[in-house]
């Protein structure tokens, strides 16, 4: 009960977020199996790209983890995303890591815009019994945009901090609560025309009967956005393959995945459909190091 209190005194605060949304480091996934999972990660996460999910999750990666994705949402040519992260053991049973995200537009060998999100993670245990553990993370986030340059002039850029919220509970080692708040400092840019940089919060459940079958649902309200639900599967098929279904809303999307495990290293694919614009292909290198 101590830690279901725990989860739901913020979540309550942060519902009474409103505000206008922005379209500068909007929400993209990051993690390939996220997105074959509809999105739904904040409580089941399990690589270095959790911090992008909730950073508590880092908590349950027990090695080293490094990520590698790159990908051109909805297949558009001008539009291209970069992302990778490395998460690592530290003192005391404490994780870190460490994340950085590119987002850059192009038009025929011009840059109009580029986005870059360096990241520095913490998690650390809160407490711990026989039947569940409690821990909390946080993302210190460095936002930097950059405008292209014109014939006449240059159009600037500037630079921005985030903090980010997570918690995460862990019951009876099947059931797992999330709470993801991004950018709970309300973080803008722009000089002339502040534009804020986006805020939302996950809540999200997990639930594992037995090893190889995994689900997850979470609720995610965007500042000025509708709410949206994202619902994920995962299946393993055999050691080492997984396949994985989700279903997001707002706007209604379907994807799947599939993941190729070979050693230490994972290969993820993932493909979301969209309802207007074409569908997004994702490829993901994971790898593990150290202990078993």
């Amino acid at each position: 009960m101590r830690v279901l209190k725990f989860l739901l005194c913020p979540l309550l605060l942060f519902m009474m977020l409103a505000g206008a949304s922005a379209h500068v480091f909007d929400s993209i996934d990051l993690s390939s199996k996220a997105r074959g999972m509809g999105g739904a990660w904040s409580a089941s996460g399990d690589d270095a790209t959790a911090v992008a999910y909730n950073p508590a999750l880092l908590m349950d990666v027990e090695r080293m983890s490094v990520a590698v994705t790159y990908l051109k949402p909805n297949q558009q040519s001008f539009e291209s995303l970069a992302y990778a992260a490395f998460s690592f053991p530290v003192w005391r049973n404490q994780k870190m890591a460490v994340a950085l995200r590119n987002l850059g537009v192009d038009y025929q060998g011009t840059s109009l815009e580029n986005e870059t999100t360096l990241t520095f993670s913490h998690a650390f245990p809160v407490l711990k019994d026989i039947h569940s553990r409690l821990y909390v993370g946080y993302c210190l986030n460095a936002y930097m945009l950059e405008f292209g340059t014109t014939q006449t002039m240059d159009l600037g850029s500037e630079t921005s901090f985030g903090l980010d919220i997570g918690i995460l509970g862990v019951l009876r080692e099947r059931t797992k609560l999330g709470l993801f708040m991004r950018n709970v400092n309300e973080p803008s840019v722009g000089k002339y025309r502040s534009e804020p940089i986006p805020q939302w919060i996950t809540a999200a459940v997990s639930y594992q009967p037995y090893y190889g079958v995994l689900t997850e649902l979470d609720v995610r309200t965007m500042r000025g956005e509708d709410v949206e639900i994202l619902v994920g599967m995962q299946f393993a098929v055999m050691e080492m393959l997984d396949l994985r279904v989700g279903f997001q809303t707002e706007p209604n999307t379907l994807t799947g995945g599939f993941t190729v495990k070979v050693r230490a290293f994972e290969v993820d694919y993932s493909y979301s459909s969209h309802s207007a614009l074409p569908g997004t292909h994702h490829v993901a290198l994971r790898g593990f190091l150290g202990g078993k």
